[in-house]
């Protein structure tokens, strides 16, 4: 869940970009942010195609052995989160308001195809764990369109349950020479050169 400040910031962001291209949200559980986007973008008149990763069963075994053994986490600390998803009523709820632009994928976002969607104009990242989050930045960063931006959710390094996103957001920056920049307190803003 976002806080009014984050969900403008994304918002925000998201109509900044003026390069063609579609929009990615990498990890949108049951589609709340998903809405929000959507709205936004209606509301300025701005027809973008819209994808959805997820799983839809939360987090794969290999990311959450990762945060456990690599990490140092308390076994367990994950077990419950996002479970309670499934891609068919997201498609059935964006149907019912009418979103004719948006197609929903269940994958791993490590494994996606991000090359099949073309340009992404803009990217929100909110897989909350180190390994997912700097793969998919891998694999996201080089399909961007020139002026588009990533935004990868929770870095906040003072967060001891979702640091992992943060950890992988620095350190994918300091790799590609990248300035970091957060905004609202947790937001890792990428910038792709126009």
């Amino acid at each position: 869940m976002y806080p009014p400040s984050q969900i403008l910031e994304l918002s925000k962001q998201l109509l900044s970009v003026e390069s063609a291209g579609v929009v990615v949200e990498v990890g949108c559980h049951q589609g709340w942010t998903t809405c929000f986007l959507l709205e936004a973008l209606m509301e300025q008149g701005v027809h973008r195609d819209y994808v959805c990763i997820d799983t839809f069963t939360g987090f794969t075994p290999e990311d959450l052995e990762f945060e456990y053994k690599e990490r140092g986490k308390p076994l367990g600390l994950y077990d419950d989160n996002f479970l309670i998803s499934d891609p068919d009523w997201l498609k059935a709820s964006l149907a019912r308001f009418g979103y004719g632009n948006v197609s929903v994928h269940k994958a791993d976002a490590k494994i996606f195809d991000y090359h099949k969607l073309g340009m992404i104009a803009f990217a929100l990242v909110d897989l909350d764990l180190y390994n997912p989050v700097r793969v998919s930045l891998e694999r996201i960063i080089p399909h961007m369109a020139p002026g588009g931006i990533v935004i990868v959710d929770d870095c906040d390094a003072m967060n001891d349950r979702w640091d992992g996103a943060h950890h992988a957001y620095c350190e994918f920056c300091k790799d590609h020479n990248i300035k970091q920049e957060i905004a609202c307190g947790k937001l890792g803003i990428i910038r792709a050169p126009r």
